[in-house]
């Protein structure tokens, strides 16, 4: 009884140690240039709302306040998030603790 009590705390122990290994390792990606970028979800939206209305002037403004901004291409980043059915994800380039969301397409 007491072996299987050892065996059993053994194996929860190397679990939690082996699950929390992989818990906190990412894997590194690269951004594609070209594709806008902000710190602010919201302000991303709107963004891209008035790329596909060809609102030229109003994209302007809002890159304007550098608040959101082209993407620079081969940023080494980490995936914090990611919303598939929006088309979006968080990223934070390495070695910073900003986080930023764009298109899921900008990041390979």
């Amino acid at each position: 009884m007491l072996k299987k009590i050892i065996i059993m705390v053994t194996v929860i122990i190397l679990c939690v140690v082996i699950g929390n290994n992989y818990m906190f390792a990412q894997d590194t990606r690269r951004t594609i240039s070209g594709y806008l970028a902000s710190s602010d979800e919201k302000l991303l939206d709107k963004a891209i709302q008035y790329v596909a209305a060809k609102d030229h002037v109003a994209l302007q403004k809002i890159m304007d306040t550098n608040l959101v901004f082209m993407l620079k291409g081969g940023l080494k980043v980490y995936i914090v998030d990611t919303k598939i059915f929006n088309g979006k994800v968080k990223i934070r380039p390495v070695g910073e603790t900003i986080e930023l969301w764009t298109a899921i397409e900008a990041v390979r």
